[in-house]
């Protein structure tokens, strides 16, 4: 119970913030936040880098370079919209862990460059690259709406799969073997809630949420779908490092990356949706 007292008052401090950051910053393209996406998205890179190197093994750079790709792609919509900073600074990330393993691997005779590169390169995309699509919902026009739209899913689908787990799924957990404490009825709620949450959207906003009632529909439910697919990625990353958490940064929570895990999973397709329904 203590941990659910300290995630509770976590949120009930951290919500308020965000809500401030969004709603009362929105200069430069609400730049105060996009700075707060990548600080926490180089805290959550560097814990995945720890997770990486549980078995001691030395990966390259890798502790903090994912989170130049939410600077990149803040830099890319704000500066140069013509050019594709964000995939080559990808591709120079990638280009540089492969070029410098024929330096590094001498030291294991390069038994180990498999390892090393798919290591450093899931570090790079994740959860940076996955991140840099949260920069891209300041840039959406009424982005302030959007931006706690998309965190309103993602909590909501966290906190209802939770709700309706504990009423409800009693009888139907452990499906999921990478987090057997989850239940089928958990998820249902996880879903149905934030599906009922983009329908509204529509119906009572419908000057800033311009698409249909049933795409408001399919954006909350697929939206809420990659989130809880993203608490599952994750423990499926702790489960091989053995650990409960990423860290223990954040009260009640565990590590930074125990609490983006939903957001960076979901943040790509909430904007790949709005880009087909409304062409942003």
């Amino acid at each position: 119970m203590g941990g659910l007292k300290q995630r509770i008052i976590t949120a009930v401090v951290a919500v308020p913030v965000l809500i401030i950051i969004v709603a009362l910053l929105p200069h430069l393209n609400h730049l105060a936040f996009c700075f707060l996406i990548m600080l926490v998205t180089l805290l959550g890179s560097m814990e995945m880098h720890s997770l990486l190197s549980k078995d001691h093994e030395k990966l390259p750079f890798t502790s903090y370079a994912g989170a130049l790709l939410p600077l990149a792609q803040y830099v890319q919509f704000r500066c140069f919209p013509e050019v594709e900073l964000t995939f080559y600074t990808l591709m120079f990330l990638i280009g540089l862990t492969l070029f410098m393993e024929i330096f590094t691997g001498a030291s294991d005779g390069f038994k180990g460059t498999w390892e090393r590169n798919c290591k450093t390169v899931l570090n790079i995309v994740y959860p940076g690259l996955f991140a840099s699509f949260v920069i891209r919902i300041a840039f959406i026009a009424n982005a302030s709406w959007y931006i706690l739209f998309f965190f309103l899913l993602v909590f909501g689908s966290d906190t209802f799969a939770y709700i309706f787990g504990i009423a409800l799924g009693r009888n139907n957990k452990g499906i999921i073997k990478v987090s057997p404490n989850k239940s089928i009825a958990g998820f249902a709620g996880g879903l149905i809630v934030p599906a009922i949450f983009g329908i509204l959207s529509s119906y009572l906003f419908p000057e800033i949420f311009t698409y249909s009632v049933v795409e408001g529909f399919f954006l909350g439910l697929i939206t809420a779908a990659l989130a809880a697919a993203g608490d599952l990625i994750e423990s499926s990353f702790k489960r091989s490092a053995e650990v409960k958490d990423s860290g223990t940064i954040v009260p009640g929570r565990g590590g930074i990356l125990d609490s983006i895990d939903s957001i960076v999973m979901a943040a790509p397709v909430y904007v790949a949706i709005l880009t087909i329904f409304l062409g942003v």
